[in-house]
C-alpha cells in the first residue's frame, strides 16, 4: 500500500450552523488512516441482524478479462487523471474512513434533533414530537447510533466475505494510481458504497426530513471511490445492492423494538408513578411541570441478553428518610455550595444536554481517536462501533428502567436552596445515565484498546462523578450506575470475544 501524505490541521472541529436546514460537517483537513492489517478472515466473523454473512448473496463478478470490465478500468484511470478540484475535494473528504464519516454525520443529526418538545401556553400541553421530526433525546441518541453501526457492521461482513470469495484484484494492482489511501483488498464489491447505502437508509429511516441531505452524500461518497481509483462502478453497484437488502433487515428490527411507545402518549408512567414503592416520589422540577422524558424507554429492547440484562436493574436505595440518604444529599449540598471551577468543568464537559450528540455521541467521539491510533480498517472500525453502540443503548435503556421503576427525587427537590451546575434532567434520579453509559464505553474499549485502559478508566470515573459535581445526582446513583454500566460492558466484552475477530 502507497503511503499519503496530508497537512493535518490541529484542533479540528464539529461546527453546528445555526439556521442551516442540513448539518454542517467541518473537520479541517484531517490525515488519512492507513490500515494496519486487511482482516482477510473478516467474511466469517459473526454478524448481530444477520444469521450469518452467507445470508445475504453477492453475485460473481464479471472477470477482469472481459471487455466489459477492461472498458471499467479504462474509464476510471483516465477519470483519475482528469478529476476536477471538486471530485478531489469530495475524495480527500470520505478517504478519511466510511464508517468514521457516517458516524459524524449521525452525530450532527442527533445534535439537530436534540430538542425536546415545547409547551404550548395557550393550551396549557406539551408539544408533541413529530413523526418525521424526531426528539433525538438520549435513548433516541443511543438507538440512533447502536442501529447505524450494526447495519454497518453486518454490511461489511458480506462485503469481506464476498471479497476473497471472488477476489478481483484491487484497482492498484492493476495499475491505477489512486488519490487516498487504498486498502489492498479485493476491490469486489466495494466496502465504502455498501457503508454508504447502508448508512443512509437508516439514518433516512431514523430521520426522514432528512432524505434528500442523506441521499446526496451518499451518492458523492459512493462515486468519490471511482474518481479516487479505488473502485469501478460494478464494484461500486454491488456494495450498494447487498446494503440495501441489509437496511431492509435492520429497519424491519427496528420497526418492532418497542422505541415507538417510549413516548408513552397514554402517560401511563402515572400509573407507574403511583405503585413505585419509593417513600418520596420524583416530580418535575420545570416550569411549568411536564411529563418526564420518554418514560417508557426503558422497555425498548436490548441488543445484548435481555435475560442478563434485566438481572441488573438495580436493588432500592435509601430511603429518604434513612442516614445513609441523608449522608448522601449532604454531600450534594456540600459540593455545591463550594463547587470549584474544575468541578464545574467537568459537570458541564459530560453534560451533553440538549442541541449536543448525547453522551453516547461524546463516546463515539472519544472512540474515533482511539480507531485512527491503531489503523483500523472499515470492517474493525464497524466492528468496534457495533460492539460499543449496542453496549450504551442497552446501559441507557437499563438506566431508564431503573428510574421509572423507583421515581426517585433530584436531589434540589429535597433541598431547594441547591444551586445545579447544569441544567435539571427531566427525569427521576436513580441511576445516573453517565455513571452507566460511561462505565459501560470505558470497560468494553479498555478490552479493544489495551494499551488505552487507564486513559479510559479515568473518563470513566470523571463522567460518573460529572452528576454530581452538578448537583444533579447523589452518589448512590453514581455507584449503582457505574456497576451497571461495567456488567453491561462485560457483556459487550464476551460478545466482542466470541465474535471470531482476532
Amino acid at each position: 500500500m502507497r503511503l499519503f501524505f496530508v497537512t493535518i490541521t490541529l484542533g479540528a472541529l464539529l461546527v453546528w450552523v445555526a439556521g442551516c436546514s442540513e448539518p454542517t460537517i467541518d473537520e479541517g483537513v484531517l490525515p488519512f488512516i492507513v490500515p494496519t492489517s486487511t482482516d482477510a478472515d473478516g467474511g466469517s466473523w459473526k454478524t448481530v441482524v444477520l444469521k450469518a454473512a452467507t445470508e445475504i448473496s453477492v453475485p460473481q463478478p464479471l472477470a477482469t478479462t472481459s471487455a466489459a470490465y477492461q472498458q471499467e478500468l479504462s474509464d476510471v484511470k483516465n477519470g483519475v487523471l482528469a478529476a476536477t478540484p471538486e471530485q478531489n475535494t469530495a475524495v480527500n473528504y470520505w478517504a478519511y474512513g466510511a464508517v468514521l464519516r457516517w458516524n459524524q454525520i449521525a452525530r450532527q443529526l442527533v445534535a439537530k434533533y436534540n430538542v425536546a418538545p415545547g409547551y404550548d401556553y395557550a393550551t396549557g400541553q406539551t408539544t408533541p414530537a413529530e413523526s418525521a421530526n424526531p426528539y433525538a433525546g438520549a435513548p433516541y441518541a443511543a438507538r440512533v447510533y447502536a442501529l447505524l453501526s450494526v447495519a454497518q457492521y453486518d454490511a461489511l461482513v458480506v462485503a469481506w466475505r464476498a471479497k476473497f470469495q471472488y477476489n478481483r484484484p484491487s484497482l492498484e494492482q492493476q495499475g491505477v494510481i489512486s488519490r487516498a489511501p487504498v486498502l489492498d483488498v479485493p476491490s469486489y464489491p466495494s466496502e465504502d458504497a455498501a457503508v454508504a447505502e447502508v448508512s443512509c437508509q437508516v439514518l433516512a429511516y431514523l430521520f426522514p426530513n432528512e432524505v434528500a441531505f442523506l441521499k446526496a452524500k451518499a451518492t458523492e461518497h459512493k462515486q468519490s471511490r471511482i474518481w479516487a481509483g479505488a473502485s469501478v462502478p460494478s464494484d461500486v453497484k454491488a456494495g450498494e445492492a447487498l446494503a440495501a437488502t441489509l437496511a431492509a433487515k435492520v429497519i424491519d428490527r427496528a420497526k418492532v423494538d418497542r422505541f415507538g411507545a417510549a413516548n408513552d402518549p397514554s402517560n401511563t408512567w402515572q400509573t407507574a408513578l403511583a405503585k413505585a414503592t419509593y417513600d418520596q416520589k420524583w416530580t418535575s422540577l420545570e416550569l411549568p411541570a411536564r411529563a418526564p422524558i420518554l418514560p417508557l424507554a426503558g422497555k425498548v429492547k436490548t441488543w445484548y441478553d435481555s435475560t442478563s440484562i434485566a438481572k441488573l436493574v438495580p436493588a432500592t436505595p435509601p430511603a429518604t428518610t434513612s442516614a445513609d440518604f441523608q449522608k448522601a444529599l449532604s454531600e450534594v449540598h456540600d459540593i455545591a455550595a463550594s463547587r470549584t471551577r474544575d468541578q464545574s468543568r467537568i459537570a458541564s464537559y459530560w453534560d451533553n444536554g440538549p442541541n449536543t450528540y448525547s453522551l453516547s455521541g461524546l463516546w463515539n467521539l472519544l472512540t474515533e481517536e482511539f480507531i485512527r491510533e491503531n489503523g483500523q480498517n472499515e470492517l474493525r472500525s464497524a466492528r468496534t462501533y457495533a460492539l460499543l453502540n449496542r453496549a450504551m443503548h442497552d446501559a441507557t435503556t437499563t438506566s431508564w428502567r431503573t428510574q421509572y421503576t423507583y421515581f426517585v427525587p433530584r436531589p434540589s427537590q429535597i433541598d431547594p436552596t441547591i444551586k445545579t451546575a447544569t441544567v435539571i434532567p427531566n427525569t427521576p434520579s436513580y441511576v445516573s445515565d453517565r455513571a452507566a453509559v460511561s462505565s459501560t464505553a470505558a470497560t468494553l474499549l479498555s478490552y479493544l484498546f489495551p494499551s488505552d485502559a487507564t486513559k479510559l478508566a479515568a473518563q470513566a470515573t470523571e463522567a460518573s462523578v460529572s452528576g454530581l459535581y452538578a448537583g444533579i445526582h447523589y452518589r448512590f446513583d453514581t455507584d449503582e450506575g457505574t456497576k451497571l454500566g461495567t456488567s453491561i460492558g462485560q457483556l459487550a466484552v464476551a460478545a466482542a470475544k466470541a465474535d471470531g475477530a482476532k
